[in-house]
This record gives structure tokens, sequence and C-alpha cells, in this order.
């Protein structure tokens, strides 16, 4: 069960145009549907950028392992590219 609360915020002159340029879009209704959306968004942004860091180190752990040879990120391109058509 969501449970609503009431926050009173203040936003910059710059913010509260872009909050009324999404509104006057047509996408979005009401000031809370354009705040919801850009937290959804930013805690998507949150969830990509912690799994980039994971990928990223565990790159760098098997990097280390000896006999393991660094990869080009044109080798790393073409094996993504095998695998979408795959070969």
């Amino acid at each position: 069960m969501r449970e609503n609360f009431m926050m009173n915020i203040t936003l910059t002159r710059d913010l509260e145009q872009l909050v009324k340029s999404q509104l006057q879009t047509g996408k979005y209704a009401t000031v809370e549907q354009v705040i919801a959306e850009a937290l959804l968004l930013l805690e998507a942004n949150n969830r990509r950028q912690a799994m980039s860091q994971k990928v990223k180190n565990l790159f760098d752990k098997t990097q280390a392992i000896p006999g393991v040879q660094e990869i080009t990120e044109e080798e790393i391109a073409a094996e993504i590219d095998d695998y979408r058509i795959g070969e």
C-alpha cells in the first residue's frame, strides 16, 4: 500500500520554468506527475550507474588475472555484434 506524504519544496526559477514547460507539452497534467517522472528517471540513472560500476570492477578483476590479455574497445564491440547476430 502506497502512502502519500505532503512535502513542500522550493524550486529555483530555472527549475520552475522547466516544470512549467513540461506541463505545457500536455504530457503531464500536474506538477506532481512531472516531479514523479523526474524522480523515477533519477532512480533509474542511479541504478544504471551502480551497474556500470559493478561491471567495471568485474572487468578490472578479470583483467588482473594472469594470462588474461587486455582487450580493446573494438574487440568488445565486435564480440557484442557477434552475439547479437548469433555467432
